[in-house]
């Protein structure tokens, strides 16, 4: 599905490794009419949630369930964007091959391994229980040696997590749920014996991408907005980040049909989940060409659809009152937070620098409904709630009208 022998162009300048699409023209302003109101916005929205979530379901960087998902939303880029290309990338490949088994005494216990952890043996792995600062270890009975680790959800149900190598490359990393904690602080207590359980295998390099469409403006001076799209291998990730990523496109539809001033560039990022390197190879391209310092504005999404209230992330004054200025112009009934803390965070990390001013938004607010479907399977199109896209689309439709032109 990948295209390798085709040379793209990103900010103006020619980088190998950026396929550029080949196709009709793109609708241009006239795609921002199936997004021109709430009714079509939720229409659209609705749409691609089955599509991305309910029709492919979990999309991990390097699958072919996600090469599905780029290649859709590639498509949409296509409707309003003149360039429209693929980056990739080669990261290493990880796969459950089984069920996962934690047995304490004779009663099982829910757990999700870490994303590219090690395994266990086929048989598995005995011991006891060990609380250990926030969560437990296994260890072995008579040795005191640690054989895995147990992190603790801290929203619900058991939860994998990110790139497992990240913390302890040397040890199987596996998620409980809190509601288990009591279960397993008894068992730690009474020294009851526990088996573990976890067929992975590693599958050597594997290809996947990033999806990026830029609008050109008169100047090179760009506006970069970046939401992942991949997903945990359990998890649709229907609000991490799948809604976030269709907002994204919907405000590429909005903006051709504006024709901004300066530059807009959307990148639907992969491998977000693993080190954030999708992102890391569109920002070495950049340095590369030598447009990195054409980015004055980084926007990343992530996760706007846990509650009607935006969190708003920049150690920019300037742009934490931009946003508050937008949501008192536009009435919006929400009570967003600000916080004084870096915009490069996760994704937008990797251009920095570009010494563009940052924000990174994420949200709250439905906590009890959305945030025990993070990392899980329950993360389904039917689990977000459509008015935070709504409210995520009307701030940022109007932050590109505001910062759009010099």
């Amino acid at each position: 599905m990948k295209r390798r022998d085709v040379v793209g162009i990103l900010g103006g300048a020619v980088l190998a490794g950026a396929a550029l699409v080949a196709g009709a023209a793109p609708e241009g302003p006239s795609a921002w009419r199936s997004v021109d109101t709430p009714e079509k916005r939720e229409s659209y929205t609705r749409g691609l949630l089955k599509e991305l979530c309910t029709d492919i379901g979990p999309k991990p960087a390097g699958s072919e369930a996600y090469d599905r998902a780029a290649a859709i939303i590639e498509r949409e880029m296509r409707r309003s964007l003149p360039q429209v290309r693929q980056v990739e990338l080669d990261m290493e490949g990880w796969k459950l091959t089984g069920a996962p088994l934690l047995k304490v005494g004779d009663t099982e216990v829910e757990i999700w391994p870490y994303s590219h952890t090690p395994g266990t043996p086929a048989e598995g792995v005995t011991g006891v229980l060990r609380k250990s600062g926030g969560g437990f270890t296994l260890v072995d009975q008579k040795t005191g040696e640690r054989r895995a680790i147990f992190g603790v959800s801290p929203f619900g149900r058991a939860i994998p997590h990110p790139d497992a190598r990240w913390s302890s490359p040397a040890f199987t990393l596996v998620g409980v749920g809190k509601q288990d904690v009591p279960f397993l602080e008894r068992a730690a207590e009474a020294g009851t014996p526990a088996t573990l359980r976890v067929p992975v295998r590693f599958t050597g390099l594997v290809t996947t991408s990033s999806v990026m469409g830029t609008l050109p403006g008169r100047s090179k001076e760009e506006i970069l907005f970046v939401s992942h799209l991949d997903t945990l291998y359990n998890s649709p990730g229907a609000n991490d980040n799948t809604a976030s990523t269709i907002v994204m496109v919907m405000l590429a539809h909005a903006a051709a049909a504006m024709r901004p001033e300066r530059t807009l560039t959307f990148i639907a990022t992969g491998a977000e989940e693993h080190y954030c390197i999708g992102a890391r190879k569109c920002a070495q391209l950049r340095e590369r060409a030598g447009t990195m310092g054409n980015i004055r504005y980084v926007v990343n999404f992530d996760s706007l659809t846990y509650g009607p209230n935006l969190q708003i992330y920049s150690t920019d004054a300037d742009m934490r009152d931009l946003i508050r200025s937008i949501h008192a112009d536009l009435k919006i009934n929400a009570t967003p937070r600000y916080f004084e803390e870096s915009g490069f965070t996760m994704d937008s990390a990797a251009f920095r620098a570009s010494g563009a001013k940052a924000i990174y938004a994420n949200s709250r607010g439905y906590d009890e409904r959305t945030l025990p479907v993070y990392h899980r399977p329950e993360d389904t199109a039917d689990s977000v709630p459509l008015d935070c896209v709504e409210i995520s689309f009307r701030v940022f439709e109007e932050f590109i009208r505001r910062v759009g032109w010099r």
